[in-house]
């Protein structure tokens, strides 16, 4: 169970670092403020947390550390959910629509000689294209311009 946990924590991670932030017609997935959501709850929320537990401590006092804990620990738990729900996205299977966008980007790249190194990306062939696939190929395209 903390196996799968954590692997998927790793591959929504993984996900959010491999997926184009900066190309704007990007914007139309979902994805895109998904992942900029999860990645300022991580740099913020542990200063929202500390924040929240220390007012609550100084103000009310050491009768409130239960729930200046709790509060804490709700809190700190925002990026976690939100890097475990795109480890599920990443692992999902991508659409009918989607999946011949992918074979048609990866026909482009082949067309206009761009060296992709094998096992790069995977073959629109595959039966099972997920979005971390779509991620990686959209990497290599706008990397490679």
């Amino acid at each position: 169970m903390i196996v799968i946990l954590v692997t998927t924590l790793n591959t929504g991670y993984k996900f959010s670092q491999t997926w184009p932030k900066k190309e704007p017609y990007l914007r139309s997935f979902p994805q895109t403020g998904y992942i900029k959501l999860a990645d300022l709850s991580l740099t913020v929320a542990p200063i929202i947390a500390f924040i929240t537990a220390w007012l609550q401590l100084s103000y009310i006092g050491m009768e409130s550390l239960n729930t200046a804990l709790a509060m804490s620990l709700l809190i700190l738990s925002l990026p976690v959910h939100g890097y475990y729900l795109l480890g599920k996205q990443a692992e999902a299977s991508l659409s009918s629509g989607l999946k011949s966008w992918y074979k048609e980007i990866e026909e482009q790249l082949q067309q206009s000689n761009k060296l992709i190194k094998e096992g790069e990306i995977k073959k629109a062939s595959s039966q099972q294209l997920t979005y971390m696939d779509l991620a990686k190929l959209l990497k290599v395209r706008f990397e490679r311009g």
